[in-house]
Parts: structure tokens; sequence; C-alpha cells
């Protein structure tokens, strides 16, 4: 049975694949999608070099000629340890997923101190706002 947004769900399934696809390329690092299983915080071991993908719920929206439209909230939080240069870092992720359809809108960074340790971790947190098309 096909239902009136199936090809919206397909495009949004298929633009968060291409959007992890891009990264793991590009920065030959893990990408999850919402958090990180217990067996992926084994397989990662004592490495902090990571992202993590998350899709917020839906928003409405009026545009200047009164015309409602939808989007999402997409988060990609980038884990990083020793890595020279994380203003560079973050102008690629922009570079690869900035579009008409998902549109960069800001970033936070914080630099997480890990327990009893000497160490510390960049957190670059990526807010994009997604463009929802379709029958909503």
């Amino acid at each position: 049975m096909i239902t009136l947004n199936d090809k919206e769900k397909t495009r949004l399934s298929n633009q968060t694949i291409e959007n992890i696809k891009k990264l793991k390329e590009a920065f030959n690092l893990p990408v999850v999608q919402d958090f990180l299983s217990n067996d992926e915080k084994k397989s990662l071991g004592d490495n902090y070099n990571y992202f993590i993908v998350e899709e917020d719920g839906f928003n409405s929206t009026i545009d200047e000629k009164g015309k409602y439209s939808f989007t999402q909230n997409v988060y990609i939080t980038f884990y990083s340890e020793n890595r020279e240069n994380l203003t560079g870092d973050q102008l690629d992720v922009l570079s690869l997923l900035h579009s008409s359809v998902f549109r960069f809108r800001g970033t936070e960074v914080n630099h997480l101190k890990l327990e009893n340790q000497d160490r510390f971790i960049d957190q670059v947190i990526f807010s994009f706002t997604r463009i929802i098309r379709g029958g909503c």
C-alpha cells in the first residue's frame, strides 16, 4: 500500500544515508545514528573521534507569501581528540552537507574533560534545518 508521504520518506532516508556516507568518506571516522550503542562504544574503545547524527521533531514555518512549509532540525555532533585543525574540520563538514534542502544554522563548540584524566575532547554540534516536502 502506498501512502501519501512515501516519496518524501524515501528522500529523507536517502539524504541521511548520503550524509553519513559523505562524513565517513571525508573523515574516515565512524558515524552513528542517534546514539552510541554498547557495541559501538566497545568497538571505539578509547577513541574519541566520531560523529553522531540525530534527527529532531518537525516544525512549521510560514514564508513571506503566507505559505506553510515544514522543517526538521538535524544535529551532527563531532567528537574529536588530538585533531590539529578543528576550525578546518568544521568548514569541511559545512562544505560537505550544506545545500538548499539541508541548511546550516550554526555550531556550538564545547571542550569536555575526561573524568579523572588530563584529556580533553572537543565536541562540535552542527545544527541544520532540513526542508520537508510532500503531502504534509
